[in-house]
């Protein structure tokens, strides 16, 4: 049996884009891809993003917000950052990974209406769980 490819999805503080993105390569992959997540600072997972996915039947509960200093030990095949304005961000790797960068523009989480915050994952949802899908059918 061949082993399972690594990811990780990097985000600003990963509370959303990349925690989506995680939870459905989880969803979508589990039996080719491990995945994990980081951000280059770390927050709690918008309470808003974990209600988008419960709807959806995604259990986003093995997901949680962490810098990179929690997963700096483990060695990823895919490095995917969620914007392009990450990679002069990110820290340095001291190994041979492929660099993917997916063009996410990060949602404005607070000091907005709910509804309105509500409605904005929902269409992020749909388009990264379109990409995790593109991405799992690329590296078959």
């Amino acid at each position: 049996m061949e082993r399972r490819k690594k990811v990780c999805f990097v985000s600003d503080q990963n509370t959303c884009r990349s925690i989506i993105a995680e939870v459905y390569l989880r969803n979508h992959g589990r039996d080719r891809f491990e995945v994990q997540s980081f951000g280059l600072s770390a927050d709690r997972v918008h309470f808003l993003v974990q209600q988008a996915l419960t709807k959806r039947e995604i259990n986003p509960n093995y997901s949680f917000s962490k810098v990179y200093d929690v997963i700096e030990n483990q060695k990823f095949d895919y490095v995917v950052l969620l914007h392009p304005s990450l990679k002069d961000k990110l820290p340095r790797i001291n190994y041979d990974y492929q660099l993917l960068t997916w063009n996410f523009d990060p949602l404005l989480l607070n000091g907005r209406d709910e509804e309105a915050i509500s409605q904005d994952i929902a269409r992020l949802c749909d388009q990264i769980e379109a990409r995790v899908k593109t991405f799992v059918k690329e590296n078959h």
